[in-house]
């Protein structure tokens, strides 16, 4: 028990932290703002769990604070995903209405039905209302965030560095609300939510450490310099060294083979193609394999799609569809009916 009160604290403390560097550093975006909101109210949260779990007759304020800050997180979250997808330079006036109005509520309501006087009303509508806030603006997030993913083409391979770490904080975030909604009526302990929280704060912050990284999911929006001829030095390195033949390319891969930093080749490929590394390294191996289709007739699809670059046959068959609007074995039969024409 000591290791897990250990484990817990130092994470809520180390968010406590962050949090207060993401709201209080010099020169902060919008993306920053919003994530710091969000790991405060988790860190305030999660505080609230710890002492109840771990220590004997919490004061009751302890406990209105910590379901106060509740009402904060899904709307910190839905806030921070949007200004992420939508790339925000300032905060827009209907969502600091939004945050404010929901300060206002949160506080009134406890000065005038303190937990310490009023705690029936806390543990009925309250709590209720206030999980139900949470649990909307969490599905407004997530629906946001799968808007984001749609750059990547919904590919793990194809994420950018940031929207992974936009995928872990997500995963964290819906973990510990499900948590937290379900231990409401008592199947769970809340001790959970912050062991997750913990555990995947040491995740990203040691991740960042050994990539020596900056905590902060960055979707810069900076002009491109040269871009012209840094997408004729990308197109003809794909012409001359086919690096798409190989199955395990990764955007990493190719930035450092134009001797170009990742983020720079990950905004100039979202520009010019929707879903980004995805579809331009699709495309070209799917180019690839029609080309294998009419020059080798003896190569099975299975093997013209090996030999493409794909990982699978299922990946393949799917990508080819989805560009050529048939399968491969049709474009096949199309090109001998053409021949025999």
């Amino acid at each position: 028990m000591s290791l897990l009160f250990t484990l817990t604290c130092f994470g809520v403390v180390n968010g406590l932290l962050i949090g207060a560097y993401r709201l209080l550093k010099p020169k902060r975006k919008v993306p920053d703002l919003y994530l710091g909101g969000l790991l405060l109210a988790l860190s305030i949260r999660i505080g609230k769990s710890v002492l109840y779990v771990f220590t004997e007759n919490v004061d009751l304020l302890i406990l209105q604070i910590g379901l106060s800050a509740c009402l904060l997180i899904g709307p910190f979250y839905y806030l921070f995903v949007k200004s992420v997808r939508l790339k925000q330079k300032r905060t827009e006036r209907k969502d600091r209405i939004f945050l404010l109005s929901l300060l206002v509520a949160i506080v009134s309501i406890g000065f005038i039905f303190a937990y310490r006087q009023f705690p029936a009303i806390w543990n009925g509508y309250i709590v209720f209302g206030i999980y139900a806030v949470w649990s909307v603006c969490m599905l407004l997030g997530i629906a946001q965030y799968i808007k984001v993913l749609r750059q990547s083409g919904f590919s793990i391979k194809g994420m950018s560095r940031e929207q992974h770490y936009l995928t872990v904080i997500t995963i964290a975030i819906l973990s510990i609300t499900i948590t937290y909604q379900i231990a409401l009526f008592g199947v769970f302990t809340y001790i959970w939510g912050a062991i997750i929280f913990s555990l995947v704060l040491y995740y990203i912050i040691g991740s960042i450490l050994l990539s020596s990284g900056n905590f902060t999911v960055q979707m810069k929006n900076r002009e491109l310099k040269d871009e012209d001829q840094l997408l004729e030095r990308l197109l003809h390195h794909m012409q001359t060294t086919r690096p798409y033949m190989r199955s395990d390319l990764k955007l990493e891969d190719l930035a450092m083979a134009l001797s170009i930093n990742r983020q720079t080749l990950s905004q100039l490929l979202n520009k010019h193609y929707t879903h980004g590394f995805t579809q331009f390294l699709r495309e070209y191996r799917i180019n690839e394999a029609k080309k294998l289709i009419a020059l080798r007739p003896e190569l099975s699809m299975e093997g013209v799609g090996s030999e493409s670059g794909f990982r699978s046959n299922s990946a393949f068959y799917e990508a080819f569809k989805k560009i050529e609007n048939c399968t491969p074995a049709e474009y096949r039969r199309e090109l001998k009916k053409a021949s025999l024409a």
